[in-house]
């Protein structure tokens, strides 16, 4: 029987029996391990504690049969630890320290994430399963609780921990851990993964991109749904200002990955924006420098993307599996302005530079994606039927050829914990219905496992929760076509004005 210090699970969103058989054809099985995890891992091992980490739904994926019982049956572990990041894995999170719990009851377990770092003490009040929560930025408060759970010392000297005291009073250590660099961190050493080969080849197929390459830690903005956002990140993990890596260190982990594993694309797990195009230009060159020859999946937080930056976009990644992405979630400008008067003065996606973006990826000949959501706050009908109509013009004129690399993508959107919308729903109009921890595992417990792994938790003051859940399905319908035939083969530059043809 193999021995481990601690051992990672990564939780899915529900553990119900049908959902292995299903997990084939889901993208909401959500396999995707926050990155974080790689580094707490790595970190343990290199201060010489033995490590595994287990995907549950990838082994659902891999084997209908597959059970956790009975594999933590074959081990023996001191410390759990799950990631409870995205509050889809409510739910299964919870879950997965019940049967630790009932396999191994004297092994402690702990949380941590985002989700798990933003509901710590309602976690710990309604679930005796769990033994802790690391809040906030965790390879360090991680790696001292491993410490003193093998000296057994008290747990108070711990940064970032919530924890039940001998007196079973739950009790919160102040956050006084925040990384000042993010260089002596590695994100890509996998070898503690179990079935690592497979978790890089099924990424892609299941949820689209293939490997999340750490940039940074922390944003400037506050979109309105978003839960990772500046001021929430100040509130978390303490975090008051964006951390970017070195950029020769993301090229080590891109060879890295590259060189144990065949994967067609990275995801960069940071988006570019004006005050950040320097950072990209550097490790973009360096990109180039190095001959890296692999596609790219790159965001756009913030607009201008001017063509500068399509330029050396092109010179980066070939064609294939490469896309850029920018969400502005409607085209109605009254919408971002009322946003951006509320909780983000750069919420702002101009219709001129939207236009912009799509003239460059038809010169380049590279995939745009843009996001579009019925249901945001402030929409109007109106305004819903606009977006609707673009997506329609945007099918009919690229739904049809693979030579045209653009689309809108659509799916319905969450209301996550922490964003500028969950904290102050009265502000934009909307009613939210669920808001605390046990509501909202129950809710992803028994919301339809379906394409889009999101699950409505609001009416706005035009829209019920079924009408956007009606709407963004017939929305999602009308970008199939394009979202599936767009960005594959190479075709002629074209500089028409198509979003005025789109219009």
């Amino acid at each position: 029987m193999k021995t481990y210090d601690a051992i990672f699970i990564h939780p899915p969103r529900v553990l119900k029996s049908d959902q292995s058989k299903r997990a084939k054809s889901v993208r909401s099985t959500y396999i995707f391990i926050p990155m974080g995890v790689f580094a707490i891992a790595d970190l343990l091992e290199r201060e010489g504690f033995g490590v595994k980490i287990i995907n549950y739904p990838l082994e659902a994926y891999l084997n209908p049969n597959w059970s956790l019982k009975d594999y933590l049956r074959t081990i023996d572990f001191k410390i759990c630890g799950i990631d409870l990041h995205w509050i889809h894995n409510a739910h299964g999170a919870i879950e997965i320290a019940r049967i630790v719990k009932e396999v191994n009851s004297s092994a402690k377990v702990v949380l941590g994430g985002f989700s798990a770092s933003y509901f710590h003490t309602q976690i710990l009040k309604f679930n005796n399963s769990i033994d802790g929560i690391i809040r906030g930025e965790g390879e360090i408060p991680f790696l001292r609780y491993v410490q003193k759970n093998k000296e057994n010392p008290s747990l108070d000297s711990i940064p970032n921990f919530t924890y039940r005291n001998s007196s079973n009073h739950i009790k919160t250590n102040p956050l006084s851990y925040t990384a000042k660099t993010l260089n002596n961190l590695n994100f890509t050493n996998v070898s503690q993964l179990k079935n690592a080969k497979q978790y890089f080849e099924c990424s892609r197929k299941i949820m689209g991109i293939s490997f999340n390459v750490p940039i940074g830690r922390g944003c400037p903005f506050n979109c309105p749904f978003c839960g990772g956002g500046q001021r929430t990140l100040q509130r978390l993990a303490g975090r008051n200002e964006v951390l970017f890596r070195d950029p020769e260190k993301v090229i080590e982990d891109i060879t890295a990955i590259l060189d144990q594993f065949k994967i067609p694309s990275i995801f960069f797990g940071h988006g570019t924006y004006p005050a950040n195009f320097k950072y990209w230009k550097t490790l973009f060159s360096l990109i180039q420098k190095e001959k890296i020859d692999i596609g790219g999946d790159l965001e756009v937080w913030r607009l201008p993307f001017p063509k500068e930056m399509w330029k050396i976009f092109y010179k980066t990644f070939y064609r294939k599996h490469s896309s850029v992405g920018v969400s502005p979630r409607t085209l109605s400008s009254k919408v971002h302005q009322k946003i951006s008067k509320i909780c983000d003065p750069t919420f702002k996606f101009p219709k001129n530079q939207i236009e912009d973006l799509i003239r460059n990826a038809n010169l380049f000949q590279r995939t745009l994606r843009i996001w579009l959501t019925a249901g945001f706050p402030f929409q109007t009908r109106l305004d819903v039927q606009k977006d609707f109509n673009f997506a329609l013009k945007i099918m009919i004129k690229y739904g049809k050829t693979r030579s045209k690399p653009v689309t809108v993508m659509n799916e319905p959107y969450h209301i996550f914990p922490g964003s500028p919308a969950y904290e102050s729903p009265e502000s934009f109009e909307i009613n939210l219905n669920y808001n605390s921890f046990p509501q909202l595992k129950e809710y992803f417990k028994k919301a339809k496992m379906s394409f889009s792994y999101n699950a409505i938790n609001y009416d706005t003051k035009n829209f019920s929760e079924s009408t956007i859940r009606y709407l963004n399905k017939l929305f999602f319908l009308s970008t199939i076509l394009p979202m599936v035939n767009t960005g594959h083969k190479s075709a002629g530059e074209s500089t028409k004005n198509d979003f005025e043809d789109a219009k």
